[in-house]
């Protein structure tokens, strides 16, 4: 077989010989009884069947909710991101005052929360 490697330019006509050489050979073939073995052992570890003669507890929308976030692993993160971002928001807003803060809730305002001028440029202080 090793001659047959090293003279043979064409790979594909080998993989061809080999795979039909695997083909006739029975030793590859499993005993009966290693296969009755080895389905005794799978149907060993199959899950028991479930009851389902009790009746399933409904769940409310919020445990389903809770659920679909992850937890709460989930929950924990979307908490955090959300006060994160409410930090981010309010932090280095110190010319907003009381009164343009219930302006901005309120909706009625020309307010906005950027430092960018009239020709949409950053103001830099000289010095």
């Amino acid at each position: 077989m090793a001659d047959k490697m090293a003279q043979d330019p064409n790979m594909d006509d080998l993989m061809d010989t080999l795979f039909a050489e695997a083909k006739g050979d029975a030793a590859g073939v499993p005993s009966d009884d290693f296969m009755a073995r080895v389905l005794a052992d799978a149907e060993a570890l199959q899950p028991a069947a479930v009851d389902l003669t009790e009746p399933v507890k409904p769940r409310g929308l919020l445990q389903v909710l809770f659920e679909t976030i992850g937890g709460w692993q989930g929950t924990g993160g979307l908490v955090a991101a959300t006060m994160a971002s409410v930090w981010i928001g309010f932090s280095g807003a110190d010319v907003l005052s009381v009164e343009g803060l219930q302006a901005v809730v309120s909706g009625d305002t020309d307010f906005y929360l950027s430092d960018l001028g009239g020709d949409f440029s950053f103001d830099f202080g000289e010095g």
